[in-house]
């Protein structure tokens, strides 16, 4: 607006990139949490009177539709909240937004507290006019309740190509359908009790071929090579960030360096669920790009990452880590 902990990488276009449709029907998809009652308090974090009026608007907007309420507490420890941060690079690459579900649980697995973020650097840097924000900030706010991304091209808010569309029919539907079954009987919520990352990016990489062709367009560096070393810099039980090296076989775009070392999702400050960590002697092709401070990186945390997994009629076969799809070796670079 992506296991132990698992990161969900998601994704948003510019406006120009959405356009005007029908009404999507289909009630949004749903995730695996939500709060035992349809109603949550938070603590708003943002200092900002212009951030603090969004998130006000955001809030408004899903309580004008009755199917959820959403509350504000002076409670700083409160562990559902709503804050900004000013970023632009590790995970926060063209970032606009992130929803931290299962920031908390209560013994029957209900989640009990939620962060919903906007990254002012990018909203700012792609020129987000105020009820565009709120949109993100209403998008967030649906995560934090249980909703997944929609359809890309539905008419929703959730839709992970969104930047126009407020709160619709079908994201309403789909929050129903999230509070229609008493708490007290999911008893897979449980066991399903862990926290997801949900990052929203300022690019739409779809889960097929045009995803790929747009991310190998995106990446300043593509190579293939064997995993030497997998280093995790976290606190447990959540995985901050791992480092990678590679020992590289071929060069396909970019650098030309032997080894590489380079970082998936996640920073010292925030931590990423459980992103796919590649292990020492997989063989994998990367899609790499640098922050400022000239250090590699997986393009869109996680969506530049195909390991080898066997050879069919002569063509080498790779796994796309965020969805399991199936692609040659000529088809990544």
């Amino acid at each position: 607006m992506k296991k132990t902990i698992t990161l969900f990488t998601c994704c948003l276009v510019l406006l120009s990139g959405v356009s005007a449709g029908a009404a999507t029907k289909s009630p949004t998809p749903v995730n695996k949490y939500r709060y035992a009652k349809k109603k949550a308090s938070y603590y708003t974090k943002s200092t900002s009177k212009y951030y603090r009026t969004i998130w006000n608007d955001s809030r408004k907007a899903w309580n004008k539709s009755k199917v959820f309420k959403w509350s504000t507490t002076k409670n700083k420890k409160s562990r559902s909240y709503a804050t900004t941060v000013s970023r632009t690079t590790g995970v926060w690459t063209n970032a606009t937004g992130m929803a931290y579900n299962g920031k908390g649980f209560d013994s029957k697995g209900n989640q009990t507290g939620a962060g919903m973020y906007l990254n002012r650097a990018i909203l700012k840097k792609y020129q987000y006019n105020k009820k565009q924000r709120t949109n993100v900030a209403i998008h967030e706010m649906g995560h934090a309740l249980g909703l997944s991304h929609n359809n890309a091209g539905s008419v929703s808010v959730m839709n992970p190509a969104n930047r126009r569309y407020a709160l619709r029919n079908c994201d309403i539907k789909g929050a129903k359908k999230v509070y229609s079954t008493p708490a007290a009987t999911r008893a897979t919520l449980a066991s399903a009790a862990k926290p997801t990352l949900t990052v929203d990016h300022i690019h739409d990489y779809s889960n097929n071929i045009y995803g790929v062709e747009k991310i190998k367009q995106d990446a300043g560096t593509i190579v293939e090579g064997t995993i030497t070393k997998s280093v995790a810099h976290h606190t447990a039980p959540q995985n901050y960030y791992t480092t990678q090296t590679i020992k590289v076989s071929e060069h396909f775009k970019g650098a030309k360096n032997q080894t590489l070392t380079f970082t998936q999702g996640g920073t010292t400050e925030m931590a990423v669920a459980d992103s796919e960590v590649l292990h020492p002697g997989e063989d994998v092709v990367v899609m790499l790009a640098k922050n400022p401070n000239g250090q590699y990186y997986v393009i869109n945390d996680g969506q530049g990452m195909f390991i080898d997994t066997h050879t069919s009629n002569g063509n080498e076969l790779f796994e796309h880590v965020s969805d399991h799809g199936i692609y040659t070796e000529g088809m990544l670079h």
